[in-house]
């Protein structure tokens, strides 16, 4: 530290560190002013700096007290004071006693029970109680006399001590044979009720003392109570009479805390309350669904009345207007679906139809009840509607997926049957099963109900909780709009669980198609009516819009899934899914779903080429040359339809959309339409399907000043065609492949250099002369002898001489570049026999130590300047 510089150096800028001369105005480096006020400031605060820091490395460091004389931590000084190690945590002095205590509680008690164990047989009667009642009435004296001295920690260890005792004087007392004969049961008892007594009394007295509360005693007779319910619930009796009897008495007990303000007890008696209240649920469920009773075994027979009293315990604490409308309802919830359980107990064992009817039943129960029920008790149904809506929605998810398994068995293998096939009979195991016609019933009551309960609990809008005239305010609300989306999503859904509840029946397959198309098309036109504005503010017609265009892509991709079980069918529906796609691209709103479905559009164009191929029989060349046909018609005419049929589609978003999706189908349509032809063929058609595609994207770029790029990939593709075309034809030299395109990319940079100043011959003519001549010199290096060898000498030397003449870069250099290379190669075989092998070791050695060297030296500048940058203050 002692040699570091000062912060005040008037021989330094104080930004950059850089020298400065006598008396400067500003720094020469940065420019930072160093006359005026500010910079006279400044200067003086670095002394300052200066000066206490020679302070500090002066002080000693102090050993003061925590909290006195603590440094301000601000900036970097707070970071830097952080650094410094923390004191280790310590022992808190109030803890020492609590774990001496909690020790020797600990010792006591085992010291008593070794004690009782090894003395016991010693002692006579007398003995045995003066010893028992001894050690209990010393450890309460004890107790009492700290809690007046308000020693809180040891008065829990003795009365700790002290019920611990108690407790082993009963078992002392029955092991002796003084209680007489005593069951397990009624042990357990005898125990509770004295702890779950002295340990109240003894919290209870405690509260005349200094100590104030006692823990431990209140948790002795939380204790207590567990065990007076387990002995009540497994004494001998009726069970149920015995298990409800446990529940009454943990709730007594709950009572009696509350009364009290024994919090720790009402606590832990609330706990034994609800496990004891399970227990007779759980045995109340058994008695009265696990053994096929019928009404009159249950209500006559009176079977059913323990899940009546769970229900009845359950419901009570709605009584208590101390606690919160959300607990009341929840405990009423609980009740009522007790009792519906209760209701409908003969009922589990029917038919899985009429078991689902009686679920459905009970939702229009449920939801007729919450509506009819004031605002905050509607609630009360709602648990008894989940429970019911869960059997529900199980039976949809069951027939969902057996109609999914059939649809997907019948659509594959693809276009392997006809339209008119019939869907498979159900199997038996299904047929026991829940009918099908349950499904659109389900889906239906299930929607309902859970609007109506949802209107029934959530607060009005408007504030109103009244509900005549909800109605005629909602439709102004700015929510509208969701209100409409989900009413079509709901329709929605249940048009689909009734196509898929037709498809469990043995109809024919073009029906179940049938229907999905038709709900596609209703979802389209409700998409289409949707794009108008409609009362409930902005936006609201474009929501609706979108669910619908939503729902009704949905429905028609299932359509196009199921159809592929016949080449008729998926024609047809993809010439339905065409409609829609290209009326919607159309007459979207927006780019981005205008060019979604441009892109759906054109796919779907390509599809049905291929389809109706298969249904006419026509071979796939055709098939696919007209498919490219047909989308680069969509393609090429498409900007010119009429502002007010494609208004969003004529932008750009929406153009790259379909013909992205033309470029993708393209691909797949010739790649499908080449390997599926004849073998000797496959390269005509390839040849073909290029030669199509070539010319629609150049004519793209053509036509379109905004795609003048894809005249590169248009020009690729038809030289590939001509190449696949060379290739079949057998010719192997590369100037027929070449040649043609480079003539094509020179005239195109000539045009550009002439028309254009600033570009220069690299740019325009480089991928020219670079396809002219490096496929022709990478045969001549091969076969070096021969008029070809000549002929591209001839050319390079012409290039040279007239890149020289012209001043153009690309061609002088190109020229020269692939001459250079010419001539190595063809006095390679000359130099290789002249030249000794020595001469060619020793100028690769050379090179490298030239290499080298200039390595050597770059890493040392470098290495330099680093230290140069590391110097700088």
């Amino acid at each position: 530290m002692v040699g570091m510089p000062p912060y005040a150096d008037p021989t330094r800028c104080p930004d950059c560190g850089a020298p400065l001369a006598a008396a400067p105005e500003s720094c020469a480096r940065c420019g930072l002013p160093l006359r005026g006020e500010t910079a006279a400031l400044l200067f003086a605060t670095l002394v300052r700096a200066d000066e206490l820091l020679a302070v500090l490395r002066q002080s000693p460091v102090p050993a003061s007290a925590p909290g006195v004389g603590a440094p301000l931590r601000t900036g970097h000084a707070e970071g830097a004071l952080a650094a410094r190690p923390r004191r280790r945590a310590r022992l808190t002095t109030a803890s020492v006693p609590q774990i001496l205590l909690g020790l020797g509680v600990a010792c006591l008690l085992v010291a008593a029970l070794v004690f009782l164990a090894v003395t016991w047989s010693a002692l006579g009667v007398g003995g045995r109680t003066a010893t028992l009642a001894g050690l209990t009435v010393l450890a309460g004296v004890l107790a009492a006399g700290l809690a007046r001295r308000g020693l809180r920690a040891a008065t829990e260890a003795l009365s700790l001590v002290g019920l611990g005792l108690l407790t082993l004087d009963l078992l002392g007392a029955e092991s002796a044979g003084w209680l007489g004969e005593v069951s397990t049961p009624g042990l357990l008892q005898l125990v509770g009720g004295v702890l779950v007594a002295t340990g109240a009394a003894t919290a209870l007295a405690a509260r005349r003392t200094p100590v104030g509360a006692l823990t431990g005693a209140e948790a002795v007779a939380v204790l207590g109570t567990a065990l007076l319910a387990v002995g009540v619930a497994e004494a001998e009796g009726p069970e149920a009479l015995l298990r409800l009897l446990a529940t009454v008495l943990a709730v007594l007990v709950a009572v009696a805390a509350h009364r009290v303000r024994l919090g720790v007890v009402l606590g832990g008696a609330r706990v034994v309350a609800v496990a004891s209240w399970l227990a007779l649920t759980a045995y109340a469920l058994d008695r009265t669904l696990g053994h096929d009773l019928g009404w009159r075994e249950l209500w006559l027979d009176r079977q059913v009345w323990p899940l009546l009293a769970a229900a009845a315990l359950a419901a009570a604490p709605a009584l208590a207007s101390r606690l919160s409308v959300l607990q009341r309802t929840g405990t009423l919830a609980v009740g009522h679906l007790l009792v519906t359980v209760a209701l409908l107990a003969p009922a589990f064992g029917l038919h899985p139809t009429a078991l689902t009817l009686v679920a459905v039943a009970v939702l229009l129960g449920t939801a007729l009840l919450a509506w009819l029920l004031p605002r905050p008790w509607a609630a009360t149904p709602c648990l008894t509607w989940a429970a019911a809506a869960a059997a529900a929605v199980g039976v949809s998810a069951l027939l969902l997926v057996d109609s999914t398994v059939r649809l997907a068995d019948a659509a594959l293998p693809a276009w392997s049957g006809r339209a008119g096939d019939l869907l498979p009979t159900r199997a038996t195991g299904a047929v026991d099963g829940p009918a099908a016609w349950l499904l659109p019933l389900c889906v239906l009551v299930l929607l309902g109900t859970a609007v109506a309960v949802g209107r029934a609990l959530v607060p009005d809008p408007v504030g109103d909780p009244g509900r005549e005239d909800a109605g005629s305010t909602r439709s102004a609300l700015p929510g509208a709009g969701a209100g409409l989306s989900g009413a079509v999503l709901a329709a929605s859904g249940v048009a689909a669980s009734g196509v898929a509840a037709m498809a469990l029946y043995p109809v024919p397959l073009w029906l179940v198609v049938g229907a999905l198309v038709a709900g596609a098309v209703g979802a389209w036109r409700a998409a289409m009516g949707g794009r108008a504005a409609v009362p409930g503010g902005p936006g609201t017609g474009s929501a609706v819009a979108r669910t619908s265009l939503a729902v009704t892509a949905a429905f028609l991709t299932m359509a196009v899934l199921v159809s592929l079980h016949a080449e008729l069918l998926t024609a047809v529906v993809l010439c339905v899914v065409l409609v829609v796609a290209t009326s919607v691209h159309l007459s979207a709103g927006t780019e981005e779903v205008s060019g979604v479905a441009g892109l759906v559009g054109t796919a779907t164009l390509a599809g049905a080429a291929w389809a109706w191929g298969a249904v006419a029989d026509v071979e796939p060349g055709w098939v696919s040359v007209s498919g490219l046909a047909a989308l680069g018609a969509a393609v090429l005419l498409a900007p010119y339809l009429p502002d007010r049929w494609a208004g969003v589609a004529h932008r750009p978003h929406a153009r790259s959309g379909s013909q992205a999706g033309a470029a993708c189908s393209a691909a797949v349509l010739a790649a499908a339409g080449t390997l599926q032809s004849a073998a000797g063929e496959q390269s005509v058609w390839a040849a073909v399907h290029l030669t199509v595609a070539g010319a629609v994207v150049t004519a793209t770029a053509v036509l379109q000043a905004d795609r003048r790029v894809l005249a590169w990939p248009g020009g690729a593709l038809l030289a590939a065609a001509t190449w696949v075309r060379l290739e079949d034809l057998g010719v192997s030299a590369p100037e027929p492949y070449t040649l043609p395109t480079a003539v094509t990319l020179l005239a195109v940079g000539l045009h550009r250099l002439r028309r254009d100043p600033s570009s220069t011959s690299l740019v325009t003519l480089t991928p020219g002369l670079t396809l002219a001549l490096v496929p022709t010199l990478l045969w001549v290096l091969d076969e070096p002898a021969g008029v070809r060898s000549l002929l591209l000498g001839v050319g390079c030397l012409l290039l040279v001489m007239s890149g020289a003449r012209t001043g153009w870069t690309a061609p002088l250099a190109l020229g020269a570049g692939v001459g250079a290379l010419l001539l190595v190669r063809l006095g390679v075989p000359y130099v290789g026999d002249a030249v000794p092998r020595w001469v060619l070791i020793g100028a690769a050695g050379v090179l490298l130590l030239a290499m080298g060297t200039t390595w050597e030296r770059r890493v040392a500048d470098a290495r330099a300047v680093l230290g140069y940058v590391r110097a700088l203050r």
